[in-house]
């Protein structure tokens, strides 16, 4: 490093400017978002991410062309606030923690209700998607998960509604056009 470069790199540092920490620009990580259908899951309960592994790894196999890949958060909470804020499409949630983020209760308030909507029962756990992912998306997932996970005795009442694409597959009806 030479002279100049340090000394503008002090005065910038000075004038209160932050050095970059990070090792990829932000722009950058909403590409790649937008690039990989990422499966939300979190530390909270290591099931969601053993379930989450599964489903991207059926995903990668049936469609890989979703690129499909897990993303872990430290909490529920902050699975709320990426499905809140379009950071995240779907995520594995147990049923309590998909219910309270549904109406917005109890520690999920401060992130507001969120219209999620089921794609997937998994037990205890359901695979949800908030309600602006694409109809022909939501088809796609439930075609490349099922026979693994979906099964039409599903559709009785889960707590969540089901996202009309998924929905569609299990009844059996066409893949819906693009969007």
């Amino acid at each position: 490093m030479n002279r100049r470069n340090f000394l503008l790199g002090a005065l910038a540092l000075a004038a209160g400017a932050k050095p970059a920490l990070a090792h990829t620009p932000y722009g950058q990580w909403v590409v790649y978002r937008k690039k990989h259908l990422l499966v939300g899951a979190h530390r909270a309960d290591p099931r969601t991410y053993d379930l989450a592994k599964q489903l991207a790894a059926l995903l990668l196999e049936h469609l890989p062309e979703s690129r499909s890949r897990v993303a872990r958060a430290p909490t529920a909470e902050r699975i709320a606030s990426l499905i809140g804020t379009d950071q995240l499409d779907i995520a594995v949630l147990a049923r309590t923690d998909a219910a309270g983020m549904l109406r917005g209760s109890g520690r999920f308030k401060p992130y507001g209700a969120i219209a999620l909507q089921l794609l997937a029962e998994l037990g205890p756990h359901q695979l949800v998607a908030h309600e602006r992912f694409p109809m022909r998306h939501a088809w796609l997932v439930a075609g490349a998960i099922h026979p693994s996970f979906i099964d039409s005795a599903q559709i009785a009442d889960a707590g969540l509604d089901w996202h009309p694409g998924a929905l569609a597959f299990i009844r059996g009806e066409p893949e819906p056009d693009s969007e």
